[in-house]
């Protein structure tokens, strides 16, 4: 699995990803991005999910989703909860499937 397949994934999925689970802005960053990536490599995703989605319950359902899907341990992230270091040291990276 590389990052074109992780796109993939996310484009092939963005109806499921937006009606299930409120998903309104996807990106991939760290180690698949930086094609660095090794057997124990989780997924870096950040996210933002419309208002009325975003409660506990869907931010780990989307978690366990991706997980299932994409075969890997999902390191999920909402973007606007992100403390500004963390913000500012992967925005250059991140690559947004929508």
């Amino acid at each position: 699995m590389n990052i074109d397949d992780i796109i993939n994934f996310i484009k092939n999925n963005k109806k499921i990803l937006k009606e299930q689970y409120g998903v309104v802005k996807i990106g991939i960053f760290g180690s698949f991005v930086k094609n660095n990536i090794k057997d124990d490599s989780d997924i870096d995703i950040v996210i933002e999910m419309d208002k009325e989605s975003k409660t506990l319950h869907n931010f780990l359902e989307l978690k366990r989703y991706l997980e299932k899907n994409l075969q890997r341990e999902v390191d999920l992230g909402i973007e606007s909860n992100l403390k500004q270091a963390v913000k500012k040291e992967i925005k250059s990276e991140i690559i947004y499937a929508y």
